[in-house]
């Protein structure tokens, strides 16, 4: 629209702007035009003439020649500030075809934006997917080659065995007394119990070892799950987004004049506008009043409390585990807001599921993966490397 500011008049009435549209173009180009709209956007699926606003249908009146369907279908992305716009320039001495180009040129803009941000979305989700791919073939490389190492180390385990049983054997025949025989015999035994001890106690490593990565996999696992659905999220917003725009724009519009009365003020029959009413409303006192509460008491907005026996803590203990329950039964048991607790986050208040909520290491407050993507170490509570916590907690944190 236009960038210079023009002085807000109040808007004349319907009848002489609707005399003037006829004026400055002929009835025949109206009907024709009108027609024309509607059959464009029946057969290209745009809006139709009849759903415009009542400033954009008087533009198009006003228009010198028909609209092309390619601006009828701009028009769907119209908003209710560019028809207030569009009103307070109409009652100017503005010709409609600059009113029109300008418009047309702000709606091709948004229009490129909304593809642009379409074709990003698109991008992130195959760069996700190459990623993802890319750690599945490591995965299955890293899994060969501890198969193959295992399968090694169990070979050389089984060549030492016979080599022993072979010394021992040797030793047996070439022993001339009974107790040089017992002796030998001994020793290899001693030396096969050392053999096994070594391989038992190398094979409890392998298992740890193994147990260690496999909950490395599932954590890559959850995290890259995390970000599909925080991608899933973000274009399903996207594209609620975009549905939740109304064709409708002549219901927005009369909503838009409802709440603004004195920029637009309502007509009678006769043509006379109605005086503006404004509520009046009591400001109260605000002398005396209470203290302001901190900004760290409204980040703890749960207190800890053990849901197995039922302990309360004024202040978090070390990582939110319940040092009751510990002491007296030897069980890990967090005391920050349970999973049961909401099912929306206690951030943004949008809904969340089983494998999208977190906790927050800082306030225990239950959150969604978007809303606690920031770390920090939090040496009060344990945590020397860094956690997940929330972003109210992060920007206090900063402080």
């Amino acid at each position: 629209m236009s960038g210079t500011s023009t002085p807000r008049t109040s808007p004349p009435p319907a009848a002489p702007l609707q005399q003037e549209a006829e004026n400055d173009s002929p009835a025949a180009n109206t009907t024709s035009l009108s027609s024309t709209t509607t059959a464009a956007a029946a057969a290209h699926g745009t809006i139709r003439f009849e759903d415009l606003g009542e400033p954009v249908q008087r533009l198009l009146r006003s228009i010198k020649g028909d609209v092309s369907d390619e601006d009828m279908a701009l028009l769907e992305y119209v908003a209710v500030k560019d028809m207030a716009k569009i009103y307070s320039e109409m009652a100017t001495d503005r010709h409609a075809e600059e009113i029109w180009d300008e418009l047309r040129a702000a709606l091709q803009a948004r229009k490129e934006k909304m593809a642009r941000r379409e074709v990003e979305l698109a991008a992130k989700q195959r760069a996700l997917e190459e990623e993802q791919a890319a750690e599945a073939a490591r995965l299955q490389q890293q899994l060969e080659e501890e198969e193959q190492e295992r399968i090694a180390a169990e070979d050389a385990r089984v060549r030492r065995r016979e080599e022993r049983r072979r010394r021992k054997a040797e030793k047996a025949a070439a022993a001339a007394a009974e107790e040089e025989a017992a002796e030998a015999a001994a020793a290899a035994a001693a030396e096969e119990a050392a053999e096994e001890a070594a391989a038992a106690a190398a094979e409890a490593e392998r298992l740890k070892r193994a147990e260690k990565k496999r909950k490395r996999r599932e954590a890559r696992a959850r995290e890259l799950q995390e970000e599909q659905d925080a991608l899933a999220a973000e274009r399903a917003k996207h594209e609620a987004k975009k549905q939740q725009k109304s064709l409708n724009q002549k219901k927005d519009w009369s909503e838009y004049v409802q709440n603004h009365p004195l920029e637009y003020p309502q007509e009678t029959e006769g043509g006379s506008q109605m005086p503006a009413v404004i509520a009046q409303k009591e400001l109260q006192h605000t002398l005396n009043a209470p203290p302001v509460a901190s900004e760290k008491l409204l980040h703890r907005t749960y207190t800890p409390m053990c849901p197995s026996c039922g302990s309360r803590f004024d202040h978090p203990p070390l990582e939110w585990n319940c040092p009751v329950c510990f002491k007296r039964y030897n069980k890990v048991v967090k005391v920050w807001q349970p999973d049961d607790d909401t099912t929306t986050c206690m951030m943004c208040k949008e809904p969340i599921g089983w494998w999208s909520r977190h906790h927050c290491r800082n306030c225990g407050r239950l959150v969604c993966a978007n809303c606690s993507e920031k770390r920090a170490i939090i040496q009060d509570l344990g945590y020397d490397a860094p956690v997940r916590v929330c972003f109210d907690c992060a920007r206090l944190r900063l402080k």
